[in-house]
């Protein structure tokens, strides 16, 4: 029968348990001296072994060769404790078996003797959930319990618990696992199951985890069970996993950085096409924003902090900490909606708009949502940064009306060209490609083909321009005509923007709202 990895490698013994030798040395020392309380409480993130730790315990004490530092693991009793056949070790849901009439059978059972072990033993986990009335009647049965009877708390959620319940017992405060903890158990458990696994993909999955090491041996159960040959890379975890591009999280946070929300709304559903979760992108950036904040008070210490990363930290440079601490909260805010709301993209559309707002939003054109008095209907302010005088209508500045910019007619062919160039980019790099939408070919002159971007996507011309995206772009090119030289000029000129009125985004904004447009404002 196939066993997954969490209960195939769960410790049989406290040397074997990882990460947690502040608990075990303590316990290993109350056993060989015999001084064993009669009730413990294991506290702790989950996955970080409390259960588990448990079981030892009851093992150690119940051992037949023991009460014992080191069970053997292979006595009757060390079985079927194991197995959870026996009788005189009870684990209990403390979720499921929550209300007092469990707890009354509890303390009836409690005064029977032990049928084989030399103690009875009550496992309880998630004991936060029992109810008042259930803690209350076990109060007593906990402060004076026959000398055979120990019992085990585990609980993720230890200020949940009553006091009174607190004060009889001793607690020990479980700690998530760090990362080469993590990493070296993985790397140990690949060895034995005769796989390889790339670094990269280790730190990824400490990522995933939160600390919890059941939940890293889930997502590399997963990976073993879809790997090709006995390798696994980081493009098997990524493609797995969903993970986002670096790249990707870093050109939204730049964007919205200067207040371009309609970039990054763009950027944002190229990975939604690339079948990204929502949820995964806000992880993604609440992570960036983290290493961020850390790189600006000169606190980090993660190795794979890239030169792109510093890049990132120095445009929020100017940035106060209280900001960019309220930007994290929001995100925090709207991934729990994300939970409970049937409207992922929407909800994130808004976070986009919110930290804009936050960061200043001085370069973009996109809408602000007003807060709507009680009973009345709510209302959008518009904010138009491109225009001199906005108003409602066909937006014209000084520049546009003394001088018209009309760019000539593009040629089919041209058009043809950069739509087949732009395909082509979407396959390996859609980011990049959502970027090249906002750019015109115009003309090719001296055998270079010029491309337009208007005044309002100076942040996608920048993008584009990076050396690496204009390699890409400039052998798709010459690859698509020909093998002729393909040479790219990026310009930006001032064209004239439609009516924020009728703009798809406000559009869709104001409808979702139900609200008006009630003023455009500079």
């Amino acid at each position: 029968m196939y066993l997954v990895l969490a209960r195939k490698y769960r410790p049989r013994n406290f040397d074997e348990v990882c990460g947690q030798g502040h608990i075990t040395d303590v316990l290993k020392k109350a056993i060989r001296e015999n001084k064993v309380a009669h009730a413990y409480i294991f506290s702790g993130p989950r996955g970080t072994g409390k259960t588990s730790v448990a079981r030892i315990l009851a093992r150690s004490l119940n051992c037949e060769t023991g009460p014992t530092s080191n069970p053997c693991g292979k006595c009757d009793t060390c079985t079927s404790i194991s197995a959870g056949t026996c009788l005189d070790v009870l684990e209990i849901d403390g979720a499921s078996n929550r209300g007092i009439d469990e707890i009354r059978n509890l303390r009836e059972n409690v005064n029977l003797t032990p049928a084989k072990a030399a103690f009875k033993i009550y496992i309880i986990d998630e004991v936060h959930m029992l109810t008042t009335e259930a803690c209350n009647a076990l109060l007593k049965t906990l402060e004076e319990p026959p000398p055979y009877v120990k019992f085990l708390f585990a609980t993720t959620a230890p200020e949940k618990i009553m006091p009174t319940i607190l004060s009889r017992c001793q607690r020990f405060n479980f700690q998530p696992f760090r990362r080469e903890e993590i990493e070296t158990k993985l790397k140990d458990i690949c060895g034995k199951e005769g796989f390889s696994i790339e670094d990269s993909a280790l730190k990824q999955i400490y990522g995933f985890s939160g600390g919890s090491l059941r939940d890293a041996l889930g997502i590399l159960d997963q990976l073993i069970v879809n790997a090709e040959g006995n390798k696994i890379t980081y493009e098997d975890m990524k493609d797995f996993l969903g993970l986002v591009e670096e790249t990707s999280l870093n050109e939204i946070l730049a964007a919205l950085s200067q207040g371009n929300v309609k970039a990054a709304i763009i950027l944002f559903h190229s990975l939604l096409d690339e079948g990204k979760d929502p949820a995964l992108i806000l992880d993604g950036l609440l992570r960036k924003l983290k290493n961020v904040i850390l790189y600006g008070m000169g606190q980090t210490t993660d190795t794979s902090f890239t030169e792109e990363d510093k890049q990132l930290a120095g445009i929020f440079k100017n940035v106060d900490i209280e900001t960019m601490l309220n930007a994290v909260s929001l995100i925090i805010e709207y991934k729990e909606r994300l939970r409970r709301e049937n409207l992922p993209v929407v909800l994130s559309e808004i976070l986009f708009l919110r930290i804009s707002r936050l960061f200043g939003g001085t370069k973009t054109a996109a809408p602000r949502i007003a807060e709507p008095e009680k009973g009345k209907k709510e209302s959008v302010n518009i904010f138009n940064e491109t225009a001199e005088k906005p108003a409602p209508g066909p937006v014209k500045t000084e520049e546009t009306s003394a001088k018209e910019v009309t760019p000539a007619p593009e040629p089919s062919d041209i058009a043809a060209t950069w739509n087949m160039v732009r395909t082509e980019i979407k396959k390996s790099k859609p980011t990049l490609e959502a970027a090249l939408r906002e750019g015109t070919p115009v003309k090719v002159e001296d055998d270079i083909l010029v491309v337009n971007f208007g005044k309002a996507y100076a942040f996608h011309k920048s993008m584009v321009e990076k050396p690496a995206n204009m390699k890409l772009i400039e052998k798709t090119l010459s690859r698509i005509s020909g093998g002729h030289p393909g040479k790219v000029n990026f310009i930006l000129e001032n064209k004239p923007e439609d009516s924020m009125l009728n703009n798809n985004e406000v559009k869709k904004i104001v409808d979702f709202f139900n609200g008006e447009i009630v003023t455009l404002e500079e």
